[in-house]
Protein backbone atom coordinates (compact mmCIF):
# COMPACT_ATOMS: atom_id res chain seq x y z
CA UNK A 1 0.00 0.00 0.00
CA UNK A 2 2.79 2.45 0.93
CA UNK A 3 4.57 1.77 -2.39
CA UNK A 4 1.31 2.29 -4.27
CA UNK A 5 0.75 5.65 -2.56
CA UNK A 6 4.31 6.73 -3.33
CA UNK A 7 3.83 5.90 -7.00
CA UNK A 8 0.60 7.87 -6.98
CA UNK A 9 2.39 10.88 -5.48
CA UNK A 10 5.09 10.69 -8.13
CA UNK A 11 2.41 10.53 -10.82
CA UNK A 12 0.67 13.57 -9.39
CA UNK A 13 3.86 15.60 -9.34
CA UNK A 14 4.15 15.16 -13.10
CA UNK A 15 0.66 16.51 -13.73
CA UNK A 16 -0.04 20.13 -14.63
CA UNK A 17 -2.23 20.67 -11.55
CA UNK A 18 -2.19 19.59 -7.91
CA UNK A 19 -4.81 18.82 -5.29
CA UNK A 20 -5.07 22.53 -4.47
CA UNK A 21 -6.20 23.17 -8.03
CA UNK A 22 -3.08 25.11 -9.03
CA UNK A 23 -1.65 25.00 -12.53
CA UNK A 24 1.95 25.71 -11.58
CA UNK A 25 4.74 23.45 -12.82
CA UNK A 26 5.85 20.65 -10.52
CA UNK A 27 8.93 20.88 -8.34
CA UNK A 28 12.24 19.41 -9.40
CA UNK A 29 14.23 17.09 -7.18
CA UNK A 30 17.12 18.43 -5.10
CA UNK A 31 19.87 19.94 -7.21
CA UNK A 32 23.58 19.46 -6.74
CA UNK A 33 24.21 23.08 -7.71
CA UNK A 34 22.28 26.32 -7.60
CA UNK A 35 22.00 28.20 -10.87
CA UNK A 36 22.01 31.66 -9.29
CA UNK A 37 24.97 31.89 -6.88
CA UNK A 38 25.27 35.15 -4.97
CA UNK A 39 28.07 37.49 -5.94
CA UNK A 40 30.52 37.81 -3.05
CA UNK A 41 31.45 41.48 -2.75
CA UNK A 42 33.64 40.87 0.31
CA UNK A 43 34.65 37.31 1.22
CA UNK A 44 37.38 37.75 3.86
CA UNK A 45 35.03 36.62 6.63
CA UNK A 46 35.01 33.11 5.16
CA UNK A 47 38.71 32.82 5.99
CA UNK A 48 39.17 34.83 9.18
CA UNK A 49 38.35 33.38 12.57
CA UNK A 50 37.79 36.79 14.18
CA UNK A 51 38.37 40.41 13.27
CA UNK A 52 39.76 41.59 16.58
CA UNK A 53 40.78 40.63 20.09
CA UNK A 54 37.23 41.17 21.36
CA UNK A 55 36.18 37.97 19.58
CA UNK A 56 33.73 39.87 17.38
CA UNK A 57 32.40 37.95 14.38
CA UNK A 58 33.85 38.47 10.95
CA UNK A 59 31.56 39.33 8.05
CA UNK A 60 31.04 38.98 4.35
CA UNK A 61 29.02 41.08 1.89
CA UNK A 62 27.15 39.59 -1.02
CA UNK A 63 24.92 40.65 -3.89
CA UNK A 64 21.56 38.92 -3.55
CA UNK A 65 19.52 37.86 -6.56
CA UNK A 66 17.16 40.78 -5.96
CA UNK A 67 20.07 43.17 -6.56
CA UNK A 68 20.60 44.30 -2.97
CA UNK A 69 23.98 44.06 -1.27
CA UNK A 70 23.59 42.34 2.08
CA UNK A 71 25.82 41.58 5.05
CA UNK A 72 26.26 38.19 6.66
CA UNK A 73 28.18 37.74 9.93
CA UNK A 74 30.49 34.75 10.03
CA UNK A 75 32.53 32.58 12.32
CA UNK A 76 34.99 29.98 11.05
CA UNK A 77 35.92 27.39 13.66
CA UNK A 78 39.60 26.79 14.28
CA UNK A 79 39.38 23.26 12.87
CA UNK A 80 36.85 23.87 10.12
CA UNK A 81 37.61 21.56 7.20
CA UNK A 82 37.06 22.99 3.73
CA UNK A 83 36.64 19.51 2.29
CA UNK A 84 33.72 18.42 4.45
CA UNK A 85 33.26 20.88 7.33
CA UNK A 86 29.64 21.66 8.24
CA UNK A 87 28.19 24.97 7.02
CA UNK A 88 25.44 26.40 9.22
CA UNK A 89 23.07 29.27 8.46
CA UNK A 90 21.50 31.17 11.36
CA UNK A 91 18.33 33.16 10.71
CA UNK A 92 17.56 36.09 13.01
CA UNK A 93 14.17 37.15 14.34
CA UNK A 94 12.07 40.24 13.62
CA UNK A 95 14.66 42.50 15.31
CA UNK A 96 17.08 41.67 12.46
CA UNK A 97 19.98 41.42 14.95
CA UNK A 98 21.99 38.85 13.01
CA UNK A 99 25.27 39.77 14.71
CA UNK A 100 23.86 38.91 18.15
CA UNK A 101 22.68 35.52 16.92
CA UNK A 102 26.10 34.82 15.47
CA UNK A 103 27.91 35.88 18.65
CA UNK A 104 25.86 33.40 20.68
CA UNK A 105 26.48 30.62 18.21
CA UNK A 106 30.26 31.09 17.98
CA UNK A 107 31.17 28.70 20.84
CA UNK A 108 28.87 26.05 19.34
CA UNK A 109 30.42 26.44 15.89
CA UNK A 110 33.86 26.10 17.47
CA UNK A 111 32.99 22.84 19.21
CA UNK A 112 31.56 21.29 16.03
CA UNK A 113 34.23 22.60 13.66
CA UNK A 114 31.66 24.54 11.64
CA UNK A 115 31.49 27.61 9.47
CA UNK A 116 28.56 29.66 10.81
CA UNK A 117 26.89 32.29 8.63
CA UNK A 118 24.16 34.68 9.81
CA UNK A 119 22.75 36.74 6.92
CA UNK A 120 20.93 39.94 7.81
CA UNK A 121 17.71 40.94 6.04
CA UNK A 122 17.34 44.59 7.12
CA UNK A 123 14.05 46.42 7.55
CA UNK A 124 15.25 49.16 5.22
CA UNK A 125 15.08 46.65 2.37
CA UNK A 126 12.62 43.98 3.46
CA UNK A 127 10.20 46.11 5.41
CA UNK A 128 9.28 46.42 9.09
CA UNK A 129 7.48 43.66 10.95
CA UNK A 130 7.94 40.07 9.94
CA UNK A 131 5.57 39.30 7.05
CA UNK A 132 7.68 40.66 4.18
CA UNK A 133 10.68 38.84 5.66
CA UNK A 134 9.07 35.51 6.58
CA UNK A 135 6.51 35.38 3.75
CA UNK A 136 8.73 36.72 0.98
CA UNK A 137 7.20 34.76 -1.88
CA UNK A 138 4.80 37.40 -3.23
CA UNK A 139 5.56 39.49 -6.31
CA UNK A 140 4.25 42.64 -4.58
CA UNK A 141 3.20 41.62 -1.09
CA UNK A 142 2.76 38.40 0.89
CA UNK A 143 -0.15 36.49 -0.66
CA UNK A 144 -3.10 35.95 1.68
CA UNK A 145 -5.40 33.92 -0.52
CA UNK A 146 -7.30 30.68 -1.16
CA UNK A 147 -6.69 30.75 -4.90
CA UNK A 148 -3.31 30.44 -6.56
CA UNK A 149 -2.59 33.15 -9.10
CA UNK A 150 0.82 32.98 -10.71
CA UNK A 151 1.11 36.76 -11.06
CA UNK A 152 0.96 37.13 -7.27
CA UNK A 153 3.98 34.89 -6.74
CA UNK A 154 7.65 35.29 -7.44
CA UNK A 155 9.44 32.55 -9.29
CA UNK A 156 10.89 29.92 -6.98
CA UNK A 157 14.47 31.15 -7.30
CA UNK A 158 13.32 34.67 -6.38
CA UNK A 159 11.84 33.68 -3.00
CA UNK A 160 13.78 35.26 -0.16
CA UNK A 161 14.27 31.73 1.20
CA UNK A 162 16.19 30.97 -2.00
CA UNK A 163 18.86 33.51 -1.03
CA UNK A 164 20.17 30.82 1.34
CA UNK A 165 20.57 28.44 -1.60
CA UNK A 166 22.26 31.16 -3.64
CA UNK A 167 24.61 32.15 -0.82
CA UNK A 168 25.46 28.52 -0.03
CA UNK A 169 26.44 28.00 -3.66
CA UNK A 170 28.64 31.11 -3.60
CA UNK A 171 30.37 30.00 -0.39
CA UNK A 172 30.97 26.50 -1.74
CA UNK A 173 32.55 27.90 -4.89
CA UNK A 174 34.66 30.45 -3.04
CA UNK A 175 36.07 27.86 -0.64
CA UNK A 176 36.00 24.96 -3.09
CA UNK A 177 34.05 23.15 -0.39
CA UNK A 178 33.04 19.54 -0.89
CA UNK A 179 30.09 19.80 1.54
CA UNK A 180 26.93 19.00 -0.47
CA UNK A 181 24.38 20.22 2.08
CA UNK A 182 23.93 22.88 4.74
CA UNK A 183 22.34 23.12 8.16
CA UNK A 184 20.00 25.94 9.13
CA UNK A 185 18.16 27.14 12.20
CA UNK A 186 16.11 30.19 13.04
CA UNK A 187 14.35 31.62 16.06
CA UNK A 188 10.97 33.39 16.26
CA UNK A 189 10.51 35.09 12.87
CA UNK A 190 13.60 33.13 11.86
CA UNK A 191 11.72 29.96 12.83
CA UNK A 192 8.97 30.99 10.43
CA UNK A 193 11.57 31.60 7.73
CA UNK A 194 13.19 28.19 8.23
CA UNK A 195 10.04 26.06 8.17
CA UNK A 196 8.80 27.93 5.10
CA UNK A 197 12.12 27.44 3.33
CA UNK A 198 11.61 23.69 3.80
CA UNK A 199 7.98 24.09 2.71
CA UNK A 200 8.41 26.21 -0.42
CA UNK A 201 11.85 24.99 -1.53
CA UNK A 202 11.40 21.23 -1.52
CA UNK A 203 14.63 20.97 -3.56
CA UNK A 204 16.72 22.84 -0.96
CA UNK A 205 20.02 21.18 -0.04
CA UNK A 206 19.18 21.01 3.66
CA UNK A 207 20.79 18.36 5.86
CA UNK A 208 18.93 19.51 8.97
CA UNK A 209 16.60 22.42 9.68
CA UNK A 210 15.49 23.60 13.13
CA UNK A 211 12.59 26.03 13.44
CA UNK A 212 12.42 27.44 16.98
CA UNK A 213 9.61 29.40 18.65
CA UNK A 214 7.90 30.36 15.40
CA UNK A 215 4.97 32.76 15.77
CA UNK A 216 2.68 30.74 13.51
CA UNK A 217 3.01 28.15 10.76
CA UNK A 218 2.04 27.36 7.22
CA UNK A 219 0.25 24.09 7.94
CA UNK A 220 1.27 21.17 5.67
CA UNK A 221 -2.30 20.58 4.44
CA UNK A 222 -4.90 22.04 2.07
CA UNK A 223 -7.91 21.65 4.34
CA UNK A 224 -11.33 21.18 2.81
CA UNK A 225 -10.78 23.80 0.13
CA UNK A 226 -13.10 26.28 1.82
CA UNK A 227 -11.65 26.35 5.33
CA UNK A 228 -9.86 29.72 5.77
CA UNK A 229 -7.62 28.20 8.45
CA UNK A 230 -5.76 26.52 5.58
CA UNK A 231 -5.62 29.46 3.16
CA UNK A 232 -2.14 30.78 2.41
CA UNK A 233 -0.19 31.70 4.58
CA UNK A 234 -1.84 29.54 7.28
CA UNK A 235 -1.98 26.45 5.06
CA UNK A 236 -1.27 25.22 1.54
CA UNK A 237 -4.56 26.25 -0.08
CA UNK A 238 -3.68 28.95 -2.60
CA UNK A 239 0.01 28.01 -2.93
CA UNK A 240 1.79 26.60 -6.00
CA UNK A 241 2.79 23.44 -4.11
CA UNK A 242 1.80 20.06 -5.50
CA UNK A 243 1.71 16.55 -4.08
CA UNK A 244 5.40 15.94 -4.65
CA UNK A 245 6.30 19.13 -2.75
CA UNK A 246 4.15 17.97 0.17
CA UNK A 247 5.83 14.57 0.13
CA UNK A 248 9.26 16.20 0.27
CA UNK A 249 8.13 18.51 3.06
CA UNK A 250 6.78 15.74 5.28
CA UNK A 251 9.86 13.61 4.77
CA UNK A 252 12.26 16.53 5.33
CA UNK A 253 14.77 16.57 8.26
CA UNK A 254 12.83 19.33 10.04
CA UNK A 255 12.90 19.84 13.80
CA UNK A 256 10.04 21.79 15.35
CA UNK A 257 11.36 23.22 18.61
CA UNK A 258 9.79 25.42 21.25
CA UNK A 259 10.73 26.76 24.66
CA UNK A 260 8.93 25.16 27.56
CA UNK A 261 7.86 28.58 28.85
CA UNK A 262 7.02 30.27 25.53
CA UNK A 263 3.37 30.40 26.53
CA UNK A 264 2.32 34.06 26.32
CA UNK A 265 -0.83 34.67 24.31
CA UNK A 266 -1.61 37.50 21.92
CA UNK A 267 -3.51 39.18 24.74
CA UNK A 268 -0.36 39.11 26.88
CA UNK A 269 2.28 40.02 24.29
CA UNK A 270 2.08 42.17 21.19
CA UNK A 271 4.73 39.97 19.56
CA UNK A 272 2.32 37.01 19.43
CA UNK A 273 -0.06 37.17 16.48
CA UNK A 274 -3.61 37.35 17.83
CA UNK A 275 -5.78 36.53 14.83
CA UNK A 276 -8.55 33.99 14.33
CA UNK A 277 -6.40 31.94 11.97
CA UNK A 278 -3.24 31.99 14.09
CA UNK A 279 -5.27 31.09 17.18
CA UNK A 280 -6.68 28.10 15.31
CA UNK A 281 -3.17 26.67 15.67
CA UNK A 282 -3.08 27.49 19.41
CA UNK A 283 -3.11 30.53 21.64
CA UNK A 284 0.64 30.68 22.23
CA UNK A 285 3.83 29.62 20.47
CA UNK A 286 4.16 26.36 22.36
CA UNK A 287 0.62 25.25 21.48
CA UNK A 288 1.15 26.27 17.86
CA UNK A 289 4.39 24.30 17.58
CA UNK A 290 2.69 21.22 19.02
CA UNK A 291 -0.28 21.66 16.66
CA UNK A 292 1.96 22.08 13.60
CA UNK A 293 3.93 18.95 14.42
CA UNK A 294 0.78 16.89 15.03
CA UNK A 295 -0.67 18.13 11.74
CA UNK A 296 2.46 17.04 9.88
CA UNK A 297 2.41 13.67 11.62
CA UNK A 298 -1.24 13.17 10.70
CA UNK A 299 -0.74 14.11 7.06
CA UNK A 300 2.28 11.82 6.71
CA UNK A 301 0.25 8.95 8.14
CA UNK A 302 -2.66 9.70 5.82
CA UNK A 303 -0.40 9.68 2.77
CA UNK A 304 1.61 6.64 3.86
CA UNK A 305 4.86 8.57 4.04
CA UNK A 306 7.93 8.21 6.23
CA UNK A 307 7.55 11.20 8.54
CA UNK A 308 10.90 12.96 8.82
CA UNK A 309 10.16 15.64 11.42
CA UNK A 310 11.12 15.68 15.08
CA UNK A 311 9.73 17.70 17.97
CA UNK A 312 11.55 19.08 21.01
CA UNK A 313 10.75 21.23 24.02
CA UNK A 314 13.67 23.15 25.55
CA UNK A 315 13.47 22.92 29.37
CA UNK A 316 13.23 26.23 31.19
CA UNK A 317 13.38 28.34 28.04
CA UNK A 318 10.87 30.95 26.99
CA UNK A 319 11.11 33.19 23.95
CA UNK A 320 14.86 33.58 24.22
CA UNK A 321 17.28 32.70 21.43
CA UNK A 322 20.27 32.44 23.77
CA UNK A 323 18.61 29.71 25.81
CA UNK A 324 17.42 27.61 22.88
CA UNK A 325 20.50 27.82 20.63
CA UNK A 326 22.53 25.01 22.26
CA UNK A 327 19.53 22.66 22.10
CA UNK A 328 19.01 23.52 18.43
CA UNK A 329 22.68 22.71 17.86
CA UNK A 330 22.24 19.14 19.11
CA UNK A 331 19.73 18.49 16.33
CA UNK A 332 21.79 20.35 13.73
CA UNK A 333 24.89 18.24 14.21
CA UNK A 334 23.48 14.82 15.04
CA UNK A 335 22.04 12.35 12.50
CA UNK A 336 18.36 12.85 11.52
CA UNK A 337 17.39 9.59 13.25
CA UNK A 338 19.20 10.43 16.52
CA UNK A 339 17.07 10.64 19.66
CA UNK A 340 18.18 12.93 22.52
CA UNK A 341 18.74 11.31 25.90
CA UNK A 342 16.09 11.32 28.61
CA UNK A 343 17.04 13.37 31.66
CA UNK A 344 18.41 11.31 34.55
CA UNK A 345 16.75 11.96 37.93
CA UNK A 346 19.00 12.93 40.83
CA UNK A 347 18.56 9.61 42.60
CA UNK A 348 19.98 7.77 39.58
CA UNK A 349 22.96 10.08 39.10
CA UNK A 350 25.16 8.80 41.92
CA UNK A 351 28.77 9.11 40.86
CA UNK A 352 28.37 12.55 39.29
CA UNK A 353 30.98 14.80 40.94
CA UNK A 354 31.74 18.52 40.95
CA UNK A 355 35.48 18.12 40.53
CA UNK A 356 36.93 21.58 39.81
CA UNK A 357 35.80 25.20 40.08
CA UNK A 358 37.49 28.34 38.81
CA UNK A 359 35.90 31.46 40.23
CA UNK A 360 38.79 33.92 40.24
CA UNK A 361 40.57 34.04 36.85
CA UNK A 362 44.13 35.28 37.10
CA UNK A 363 45.06 38.53 35.41
CA UNK A 364 46.40 38.64 31.88
CA UNK A 365 46.84 35.68 29.55
CA UNK A 366 47.39 33.36 32.53
CA UNK A 367 43.69 33.64 33.37
CA UNK A 368 42.47 32.64 29.89
CA UNK A 369 41.10 29.27 30.97
CA UNK A 370 38.78 28.88 27.97
CA UNK A 371 41.74 29.47 25.65
CA UNK A 372 39.93 31.86 23.31
CA UNK A 373 42.76 34.42 23.39
CA UNK A 374 40.99 36.87 25.67
CA UNK A 375 41.08 36.89 29.46
CA UNK A 376 37.69 37.81 30.91
CA UNK A 377 36.76 37.77 34.60
CA UNK A 378 33.34 36.20 33.89
CA UNK A 379 33.86 34.18 30.73
CA UNK A 380 36.92 32.29 31.99
CA UNK A 381 35.19 31.00 35.11
CA UNK A 382 34.29 27.35 34.89
CA UNK A 383 32.83 24.35 36.71
CA UNK A 384 33.98 20.83 35.86
CA UNK A 385 31.78 17.76 36.37
CA UNK A 386 32.97 14.17 36.14
CA UNK A 387 30.84 11.04 35.80
CA UNK A 388 32.50 8.41 37.98
CA UNK A 389 29.56 5.98 37.78
CA UNK A 390 29.29 2.84 35.65
CA UNK A 391 26.56 4.29 33.40
CA UNK A 392 25.93 7.35 31.26
CA UNK A 393 24.11 10.28 32.85
CA UNK A 394 21.76 12.57 30.92
CA UNK A 395 21.93 16.13 32.22
CA UNK A 396 19.32 17.62 29.87
CA UNK A 397 17.33 20.20 31.81
CA UNK A 398 19.56 20.03 34.92
CA UNK A 399 20.38 23.27 36.74
CA UNK A 400 23.76 24.71 37.71
CA UNK A 401 23.32 27.73 39.97
CA UNK A 402 24.62 29.83 42.82
CA UNK A 403 23.23 31.39 45.99
CA UNK A 404 21.36 34.13 44.15
CA UNK A 405 20.32 32.39 40.92
CA UNK A 406 19.47 28.67 40.89
CA UNK A 407 19.62 28.49 37.08
CA UNK A 408 22.88 30.14 36.10
CA UNK A 409 23.08 27.38 33.53
CA UNK A 410 20.34 25.07 32.26
CA UNK A 411 21.81 22.09 30.47
CA UNK A 412 20.48 21.91 26.90
CA UNK A 413 18.72 19.06 25.14
CA UNK A 414 21.10 16.16 24.41
CA UNK A 415 23.50 16.80 27.32
CA UNK A 416 24.75 13.23 27.73
CA UNK A 417 27.77 12.72 29.99
CA UNK A 418 29.26 9.26 29.29
CA UNK A 419 30.62 7.21 32.14
CA UNK A 420 34.15 8.14 33.07
CA UNK A 421 34.05 11.41 31.13
CA UNK A 422 34.10 15.10 32.07
CA UNK A 423 31.91 18.06 31.21
CA UNK A 424 32.99 21.67 31.64
CA UNK A 425 30.69 24.69 31.80
CA UNK A 426 32.52 27.95 31.11
CA UNK A 427 31.07 31.33 31.96
CA UNK A 428 31.22 32.32 28.30
CA UNK A 429 33.59 33.20 25.49
CA UNK A 430 34.55 30.79 22.71
CA UNK A 431 36.26 27.82 24.39
CA UNK A 432 38.96 26.63 22.02
CA UNK A 433 40.95 23.44 22.10
CA UNK A 434 40.49 19.81 23.09
CA UNK A 435 40.12 20.10 26.91
CA UNK A 436 40.84 16.40 27.16
CA UNK A 437 37.92 15.67 24.79
CA UNK A 438 35.50 16.69 27.52
CA UNK A 439 32.01 17.95 26.68
CA UNK A 440 32.20 21.77 26.64
CA UNK A 441 29.34 24.18 27.24
CA UNK A 442 28.98 27.86 28.06
CA UNK A 443 26.49 29.27 30.55
CA UNK A 444 23.38 30.04 28.52
CA UNK A 445 20.66 30.78 31.07
CA UNK A 446 22.11 33.83 32.82
CA UNK A 447 24.95 34.38 30.37
CA UNK A 448 27.56 33.86 33.10
CA UNK A 449 28.36 31.71 36.13
CA UNK A 450 29.08 34.74 38.35
CA UNK A 451 30.84 32.80 41.09
CA UNK A 452 31.29 35.14 44.06
CA UNK A 453 34.85 34.90 45.32
CA UNK A 454 34.11 36.05 48.85
CA UNK A 455 31.40 33.48 49.38
CA UNK A 456 28.77 31.58 47.42
CA UNK A 457 26.91 28.29 47.09
CA UNK A 458 27.39 26.27 43.93
CA UNK A 459 24.41 23.98 43.43
CA UNK A 460 23.63 21.18 40.98
CA UNK A 461 19.99 20.06 40.64
CA UNK A 462 18.14 17.71 38.32
CA UNK A 463 15.56 18.75 35.73
CA UNK A 464 12.78 18.74 38.34
CA UNK A 465 14.75 21.03 40.67
CA UNK A 466 15.73 18.27 43.09
CA UNK A 467 19.05 19.13 44.70
CA UNK A 468 21.86 16.74 43.83
CA UNK A 469 25.04 18.36 45.15
CA UNK A 470 26.07 21.64 46.77
CA UNK A 471 29.40 23.23 47.56
CA UNK A 472 29.79 26.45 49.56
CA UNK A 473 32.65 28.68 50.61
CA UNK A 474 33.41 31.89 52.51
CA UNK A 475 30.27 33.66 53.70
CA UNK A 476 28.08 31.41 51.51
CA UNK A 477 26.56 34.42 49.78
CA UNK A 478 24.58 35.29 52.87
CA UNK A 479 22.68 31.99 52.74
CA UNK A 480 22.84 28.85 54.83
CA UNK A 481 26.07 27.06 53.99
CA UNK A 482 26.03 23.64 52.32
CA UNK A 483 27.27 20.43 53.88
CA UNK A 484 30.46 20.52 51.86
CA UNK A 485 31.97 23.81 52.94
CA UNK A 486 35.26 25.64 52.41
CA UNK A 487 35.90 28.18 55.15
CA UNK A 488 37.98 30.50 52.96
CA UNK A 489 37.29 32.70 49.94
CA UNK A 490 38.33 31.49 46.47
CA UNK A 491 40.24 34.61 45.39
CA UNK A 492 43.56 32.87 44.79
CA UNK A 493 43.82 33.41 40.99
CA UNK A 494 43.61 29.67 40.40
CA UNK A 495 41.05 26.91 40.45
CA UNK A 496 40.15 24.63 43.31
CA UNK A 497 40.33 20.96 42.36
CA UNK A 498 39.66 17.76 44.21
CA UNK A 499 42.79 15.89 45.14
CA UNK A 500 43.04 13.05 44.49
CA UNK A 501 40.89 13.66 41.41
CA UNK A 502 37.12 13.12 41.93
CA UNK A 503 37.57 11.60 45.41
CA UNK A 504 39.50 14.05 47.55
CA UNK A 505 38.81 17.45 49.13
CA UNK A 506 39.22 20.73 47.26
CA UNK A 507 42.72 22.23 47.28
CA UNK A 508 44.37 25.08 45.31
CA UNK A 509 45.28 23.72 41.89
CA UNK A 510 48.80 25.14 41.84
CA UNK A 511 49.69 23.23 45.03
CA UNK A 512 49.12 19.85 43.36
CA UNK A 513 50.01 20.46 39.72
CA UNK A 514 53.49 21.88 39.80
CA UNK A 515 52.20 25.41 39.26
CA UNK A 516 49.43 25.00 36.65
CA UNK A 517 46.50 27.24 37.60
CA UNK A 518 43.68 25.03 36.28
CA UNK A 519 42.92 21.94 34.16
CA UNK A 520 39.40 22.15 32.69
CA UNK A 521 38.32 18.82 31.19
CA UNK A 522 41.37 16.88 32.34
CA UNK A 523 42.83 15.44 35.50
CA UNK A 524 45.18 17.60 37.53
CA UNK A 525 48.17 16.13 35.68
CA UNK A 526 46.66 17.07 32.31
CA UNK A 527 45.65 13.55 31.23
CA UNK A 528 42.14 12.78 30.05
CA UNK A 529 39.40 11.22 32.13
CA UNK A 530 38.34 7.81 30.87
Amino acid sequence: MKRLLSLLLLFLCCCSSDEAGNDSPSTSVSREVDLFPSTLVESSGLYERVLNSKMEPSQIRFMAKDGHTLTAYTYRATEFSVSDGPIVFIIHGASRNAIDYLRRFMPIAERYGALAIAPEFPESIYGPGSDRFTLAVGSRKPPYTRTYKAREWRTRDDYLYSEIEHLFEAVKRELNSGEPTYRIWGHSAGGQFVHRLVTFRSDARVASAVAVNAGFYTLPAYGSGSDPNFFMPYGLQGTPLNAYDVKRLLEAPLVVMVGELDTKTGKESRTVRDSRYANFQGFNRRQRAEFYFRMGEREARRLGLDFGWRFAVVPGAGHNSRKVGPSAAWFLFNPPDAIPCVSTPAENARGLVINEIYGDPAGGVAGDANNDGLRDAQEDEFVELVNTSDHDICLSGWYLGDASTPARHRFPVGSLLPKGKALVVFGGGVPTGKFGDAEIQTAVSAGELNLNNAGDILSLSDSHGNSYQQLSWGDCGGKQCAGEYLSHAINSNQSLSRWPDVNGPFVPHGNISGGALYSPGTKVDGTSFD
